[in-house]
């Protein structure tokens, strides 16, 4: 079986180095899915959840911006501006700051463009992080036979 050798970046460290069969991950243009033998690319990054497949396990990813790249070799490499796992994630922290962005947007809707958008970039990456950390735990409490406690967030198609 082919894989490809993904390698995922951020400023502060490398998050991921290994070989996976298949990774999805969210462009400007919608997620782009990624296989063996996929033809060279070069897209932006958009915050979102990126999907990494090896064989029969899968892991999720919370990025926010940067740069995608698959070489001629099969090679992907991932720069983003951030990339959190879900054991590395926090339900109350998430939400919070979830909080926050939204009151920013409501405070700024009528006046000041700039706040309103790093406000929805904001909320658009807290989103991203909260379904990796759902996941995470789901998958998590299913091995452990926990329920899953309720939660309030939601995003524009309903609860996340």
């Amino acid at each position: 079986m082919s894989l490809l050798q993904f390698k995922l970046i951020t400023p502060e460290r490398i998050v991921f180095e290994k070989k996976v069969s298949q990774v999805t991950l969210p462009t400007m243009d919608g997620e782009i899915s990624i296989l063996p033998s996929h033809i060279p690319l070069v897209a932006e990054l958009v915050p979102g959840v990126a999907m990494l497949r090896e064989h029969n396990h899968s892991e999720d990813v919370a990025v926010s911006g940067g740069f995608i790249q698959v070489d001629k070799e099969g090679n992907v490499t991932v720069l983003a501006d951030t990339a959190e796992r879900g054991e590395d994630l926090n339900l109350r922290d998430i939400e919070e700051a979830k909080a926050r962005a939204e009151q920013v947007m409501r405070e700024s809707a009528r006046g000041n463009d700039e706040a309103f958008a790093r406000a929805a970039a904001e909320l658009e990456r807290e989103l991203a992080r909260y379904r990796v950390a759902r996941k995470y735990k789901a998958v998590k409490s299913q091995r452990s036979q926990e329920p899953l406690p309720d939660s309030e967030l939601t995003d524009d198609t309903g609860p996340v």
